[in-house]
């Protein structure tokens, strides 16, 4: 809040050094009467002139080398913030090299090429595979790079990280089991243990990750359902896309889609702010116009934002917005049922003729869905959206999990 002139300027460089510092939003607000206010400016902070200190960096980093190599069975627990710095390179570069098993967290899904033999998938305690819960979960050290250790991220309190065989390395802060270090900064420690004192380990078998999934069946006639449905679009997901999935069973759904290089993967996951999707398709296409964004929402949360698809006709945008109808709050359904789940029935199909331009498609059954989805992206002139109307009740297995977690304590 910058209503105090003798500090304002000072206040401004702070949060802009934080924001190159944190790769995050920063907040500036400047109340009405102050806009002609003269300001003090006394000093100037440097943005961008954080360094490690060089001993307490080899301390962590020596640290945490003899504790990797004293494991037998280390994995790497990768999430949004190798995203932000941009060093998914780095990162593909040492687990290749050292061959530690990777995971992601569901904020940090498409970190990883989802196709690498080293990766395992989206670890999300109770709420993910059991298969990768236990590996991880099993595990006698695992590097947690980037990743914030919270609710909906790591499975609604369901994740079982034990911090004595945990290495926590984030932009804030460096823990190496229960010693922490200050001062050390989050590059120069991924660049400090990817050293040769790091012993390689044996190629690890995780066939069982890599299973062959048999090739979808399309059953022209049948209704559409949650789970068909993400495995059906799978078949959809290729480079140039970049999928964003709104909060809900649009997220929850949506962990299972296997990642082709080159695609991301964005979501607000544990920030849980509804909504978010179709707006956040309007800055990842103007920030990556060679892309085209793939739009997972509910019809909740499309009733928040959903208006915003007239911004993309402003700047000529094309997003295919794959709108999961369940007529009302879904995820709260299974938690608690009651008339405050139900909201009104719009014909999200026909919302192109609102705009006088776009396409709307409705579909029930999966042979309409995959008419509708060819003719998504094929048209990439505008916006399409695409309605699939789905059963109430119907859910993917993640949320599923997820409400029989919760619903005893809500």
């Amino acid at each position: 809040l910058l209503d105090e002139p003798f500090t304002a300027f000072n206040e401004i460089d702070r949060v802009l050094d934080a924001v190159y510092r944190y790769k995050r939003p920063g907040y500036l607000e400047l109340p009405r009467d102050m806009v002609d206010v003269r300001g003090t400016l006394y000093q100037r902070p440097s943005t961008g002139g954080h360094l490690s200190d060089p001993d307490t960096l080899d301390a962590a980093v020596e640290e945490a080398i003899d504790f990797i190599n004293q494991s037998k069975k280390p994995v790497i627990l990768a999430g949004v913030e190798v995203h932000r710095f941009g060093y998914q390179n780095k990162l593909i570069r040492f687990v290749e090299e050292k061959r530690i098993p990777v995971v992601a967290t569901l904020l940090g899904k498409s970190v990883m090429p989802e196709s690498h033999p080293l990766y395992l998938g989206i670890y999300e305690g109770a709420m993910g595979r059991e298969e990768v819960r236990q590996f991880v979960e099993d595990s006698d050290c695992v590097i947690i790079l980037g990743a914030f250790m919270t609710d909906v991220n790591l499975g609604i309190y369901t994740a079982n990280l034990d911090r004595a065989r945990s290495i926590y390395a984030t932009s804030e802060k460096i823990t190496v089991r229960y010693h922490s270090y200050e001062e050390v900064m989050f590059d120069d420690f991924i660049d400090g243990i990817h050293s040769p004192k790091l012993r390689k380990r044996r190629k690890p078998n995780l066939e069982w990750a890599h299973r062959d999934s048999k090739p979808f069946v399309v059953e022209p006639d049948a209704r559409l359902t949650v789970r068909r449905l993400f495995r059906h679009l799978n078949e959809f997901i290729s480079e140039g896309l970049v999928v964003i999935a709104d909060v809900g069973d649009s997220l929850f759904g949506a962990v299972e889609l296997r990642m082709s290089p080159n695609t991301d993967f964005i979501s607000p996951a544990y920030y849980t702010s509804m909504g978010f999707a179709v707006p956040a398709s309007i800055g990842a296409q103007l920030s990556m116009p060679n892309t085209r964004p793939l739009v997972i929402v509910g019809d909740g949360a499309f009733q928040m934002t959903g208006t915003e698809l007239s911004t993309t006709l402003r700047y000529g945008l094309n997003p295919i917005i794959l709108l999961l109808n369940n007529h009302g709050y879904g995820t709260e359904r299974h938690l608690l049922e009651g008339p405050f789940n139900d909201i009104g029935c719009w014909n999200y199909s026909s919302i192109p003729a609102l705009f006088s331009a776009g396409r709307g498609i409705h579909v029930r059954t999966e042979g309409e869905f995959e008419a509708a989805i060819k003719t998504a992206l094929a048209e990439t002139q505008h916006f399409t959206l695409i309605e699939a109307e789905l059963e109430k009740l119907d859910t993917s297995p993640a949320l599923a999990r997820l409400a029989e977690r919760m619903s005893g304590t809500v």
